[in-house]
């Protein structure tokens, strides 16, 4: 790929976080590296000049017009689909229905080092997050930006040109609903112990 491309990252539009691994390296399926990931899910049309940012890097790497290929392996995901998917395998889709959706990911945590730490990490005043006692802000449902670059591989198996996104930073923009979030579950149990000021109750003894 050009250094155009290879070397300038870019921030993505604000969208929904729906699946991440920011602090701890983890796998999109059984085949993939263990990774540092975020999946965000977008309002149709939010990515337009992502889309051109694409189009150009495949031009740039495989020629005019490489862009417009039909078999070309693209990034951005339609998210009807991967609900379609989900529910066929008995999970909910609600989170990707009517959206766009795009998946990033790197083995380089925020020094740059295929190591531990998580990747460079923001809060929406632009300070640094800390990668232990923040790790509460980061969920299922927040708002965010990812920053990324484009890479461009060649898949053999299917003999396609494809294209994803490389995860180099994240910034969490606002809190949103969580998905997929904590269930109370309390009205399963009943209180055990005795409530405050209340006297122990004795026990009968057998004669």
């Amino acid at each position: 790929m050009s250094d155009e491309y290879e070397n300038n990252p870019f921030s993505m539009p604000v969208g929904t976080v729906i699946n991440s691994s920011l602090f701890e390296k983890d796998k999109f399926d059984e085949t993939s590296k263990a990774a540092y990931k975020v999946e965000i899910a977008f309002e149709r049309g939010a990515l337009d000049d992502v889309v051109e940012k694409l189009m150009d890097a495949a031009d740039a790497e495989w020629g005019k017009g490489a862009g417009e290929d039909d078999d070309m392996i693209w990034p951005v995901l339609d998210g009807d689909k991967l609900a379609a998917k989900r529910e066929k395998n008995g999970k909910n889709g609600d989170a990707y229905k009517g959206k766009d959706v795009i998946r990033a990911n790197t083995i380089f945590n925020s020094h740059g080092e295929d190591g531990p730490g998580g990747v460079a990490m923001y809060n929406a005043d632009l300070s640094k997050m800390d990668p232990v006692a923040d790790r509460d802000e980061i969920y299922n449902g927040v708002t965010g930006s990812a920053g990324v670059k484009i890479g461009t591989y060649h898949d053999k198996r299917f003999d396609r040109n494809g294209m994803k996104f490389y995860l180099t930073a994240f910034q969490k923009v606002a809190d949103g609903e969580r998905i997929g979030g904590n269930t109370d579950h309390s009205a399963l149990f009943k209180p055990v112990g005795r409530t405050e000021g209340e006297a122990p109750k004795r026990r009968s003894r057998a004669g």
